[in-house]
């Protein structure tokens, strides 16, 4: 996890980290660029615009994609290559993150940003949430913190002002709500429907009791200022479980694994507190069930929030990062943390056709396809196939 050190000396978790930053970077620049890809190249229809945004229905044939520029939403079956439909929703200049309910019924789509993070203040975001079928908007929300779906697609659960709001998808009503003192900017629920998780700020009151922050007022102040934490409550009586026992970065997402055992902590230090000489994302992990902070991590150096996804089978993590120039996808062993392939989305790899756009900064959305040896990854206008192969 990653930890602010103390004035006197690096925390075990800081050191953690420093360690596992090291092994990264060599790791990675350990891998050939010559390395034996196979991929695909996959057209999507007439679609000319920089795609940035993408998730695969549960189906595992559909996908739902978005692109910038204020142009449609996209489903496609990358199976079939067939472009099935597009629907005219939303008006983000800077495009849109896609993400299916549990059932595939509903798509939640978020505005994006080209600076999609608030080092001083709480992001406020918009969302709609689209019958995937039809396309219909059911749901409109305007400058809030965050939005999921509940995991019987009964609900949208939104983070706004402290307070957490379970809005009924079918009379578009806001159902039943309770408050966070301090709430942040993530929220997530896990697969059963019997916990939620919020981030917020530290209670100073609460900090002051641990040793460490009550006789020095200096590390007390970088807390109170630069850190957030994790809470869970129970869905059913809003009562709080535990909070997690660990001071993370400012967060801006939170995710549980499909199995519901593991908490994902997406969080990027404040400028203020930045001691690398780059941004670097952190993606922490926590468990569940009792609430306390893993030592497994991953850190990503992509210039916008990176996406990361499971395999379906829990064995591998994807996690989007960014070398000197073109982003790329990492694939870890999920157990072990150990860095298994790469695929960098380099113009000297992809050599351009006429009817390809290919950006260097671009924002790059990837799923597992159900055989969780291949994956799709955006590029421009179009989609990469890549088959991981790790046995070679």
């Amino acid at each position: 996890m990653k930890c602010q050190p103390t004035p006197k000396k690096l925390t075990e978790a800081g050191l953690y980290f420093v360690s596992l930053i090291l092994l990264t970077l060599s790791v990675v620049n350990g891998f050939s660029q010559g390395e034996n890809y196979e991929f695909e190249r996959i057209k999507i229809g007439d679609v000319k615009n920089i795609i940035c945004g993408m998730d695969l229905a549960p189906d595992g044939q559909k996908l739902a994609i978005s692109s910038v520029k204020s142009f449609p939403l996209y489903i496609f079956d990358w199976s079939k290559r067939e472009l099935v439909n597009k629907y005219e929703v939303g008006d983000w200049y800077a495009g849109s993150s896609v993400k299916y309910s549990s059932g595939g019924k509903y798509i939640l789509v978020q505005q994006l940003f080209y600076i999609d993070w608030a080092p001083n203040k709480d992001k406020e975001v918009n969302f709609k949430v689209i019958e995937a079928s039809s396309g219909k908007v059911v749901k409109s929300f305007e400058k809030i913190h965050a939005a999921t779906f509940s995991p019987d697609e009964g609900f949208v659960v939104t983070i706004t002002a402290g307070e957490v709001a379970f809005w009924n998808l079918q009379s578009g009503n806001k159902d039943r709500s309770f408050f966070v003192p301090g709430a942040t900017n993530a929220i997530a629920i896990t697969p059963d429907g019997k916990q939620i998780a919020v981030s917020h700020r530290p209670d100073a009151a609460e900090l002051k009791t641990d040793p460490k922050f009550s006789k020095n007022k200096k590390a007390l102040k970088i807390a109170l200022n630069y850190k957030q934490q994790v809470s869970m409550y129970n869905a059913a009586t809003f009562s709080k479980e535990s909070t997690v026992n660990e001071l993370y970065d400012i967060i801006y997402r939170l995710e549980y694994s499909p199995d519901g055992r593991t908490l994902f902590c997406l969080n990027i230090p404040h400028l203020k507190a930045q001691t690398a000489l780059e941004r670097i994302t952190y993606i922490n992990t926590i468990d569940a069930a009792t609430g306390n902070a893993l030592r497994k991590g991953f850190t990503s150096r992509a210039i916008y929030e990176p996406d990361f996804k499971l395999s379906h089978n829990g064995k591998l993590f994807g996690l989007v990062s960014q070398n000197t120039r073109f982003p790329e996808l990492h694939i870890y062993d999920f157990e072990t943390g150990i860095l298994m392939k790469r695929f960098e989305l380099a113009t000297r790899l992809l050599e351009k056709h006429d009817d390809e756009l290919i950006v260097g900064e671009m924002r790059t959305s990837f799923v597992f396809l159900p055989d969780d040896n291949t994956v799709l990854l955006t590029m421009g206008n179009h989609l990469v196939m890549w088959e991981i192969n790790l046995n070679e």
